[in-house]
């Protein structure tokens, strides 16, 4: 991909905001989406209801397979999600709701799979959310829960530009970001793993697998939008639990105009793990 193209496709995420940034995540986590999802339906069936579906990635996965019900709380989400599942000739396999944990618009017992990603540690009382997903699996069922795994990284240790150790200094201000935001959400603490959790929602035959997902050099265009998304949003999102050092570096990696612009890197590998945790409601 030229830079040219790069930049044109930035602009319209600028442009456009966090929906656009769906279609990207969205394609970027595709493979290993599919990889999960024969994963579940080889031992699980349908129906699936995906809780949180977001830019629809899993919902499409999903209903190339057996009917979803696909739900968020955001009908713009549901938007984007429903034209990835129009797109993928898999739309008449989905049925679109609006909610979100604590208010589900459906009823108990009703799903074979319920995939709930990146969704959990979003509710103030995690536990709770736990039990409410299992109560929606039907004797037999499988809970699919996407939480934790490694955090994505692009860059190398050095970068020829400020200290070496960016990614690990993002890291470890994405991890005080998040304690900041379980803290506003004012919820119980989780002091035990998923799994535990999912064995206190009264859940049986839990198991843990993580999936590798990853942009090779020299990437693509999803591959370059994900490697300068997770800079622009380490710059907006992190303010002063980075160093002003930090912070610098990153306003040159993400500016077009820069010559240490990281669109003109081809030594960029995007790496990340998701942890898919399942448990099975009891028959």
């Amino acid at each position: 991909m030229s830079h040219g193209n790069l930049a044109g496709m930035i602009g319209d995420q600028v442009a456009t905001g966090w929906l656009t940034s769906l279609d990207v995540n969205a394609a970027f986590d595709r493979p290993w989406v599919d990889e999960a999802v024969a994963w579940l339906l080889a031992t699980a069936a349908g129906p699936v209801i995906d809780v949180g579906c977001g830019g629809g990635g899993a919902t499409a996965a999903f209903a190339h397979h057996t009917d979803v019900v696909a739900l968020d709380r955001d009908p713009r989400l549901i938007e984007v999600a429903r034209r990835r599942a129009d797109a993928e000739g898999v739309a008449g396999r989905v049925r679109w709701a609006t909610g979100e944990v604590g208010r589900l618009p459906v009823g108990a017992q009703t799903f074979g799979v319920v995939w709930a990603s990146g969704v959990v540690h979003h509710v103030a009382d995690q536990q709770a959310a736990v039990g409410e997903l299992a109560g929606l699996a039907r004797p037999g069922g499988t809970v699919a829960l996407v939480e934790g795994g490694l955090p994505l990284r692009c860059l190398p240790h050095e970068i020829g530009l400020g200290r070496p150790g960016l990614e690990a200094r993002l890291d470890e201000a994405r991890a005080r970001w998040f304690e900041d935001l379980r803290a506003e959400l004012h919820g119980p603490p989780l002091p035990y793993g998923w799994p535990e959790a999912l064995a206190r929602a009264g859940l049986v035959d839990r198991r843990s697998r993580s999936f590798v997902v990853e942009a090779t050099p020299t990437l693509d265009a999803v591959g370059q939008a994900i490697a300068l998304q997770h800079l622009t949003n380490g710059l907006d999102e992190l303010g002063d639990r980075l160093a002003s050092d930090d912070r610098a570096v990153l306003r040159r990696l993400v500016d077009p105009d820069d010559e240490a612009w990281v669109g003109h890197r081809d030594d960029l590998l995007v790496t990340a793990v998701r942890t898919v945790h399942v448990g099975t409601r009891p028959v």
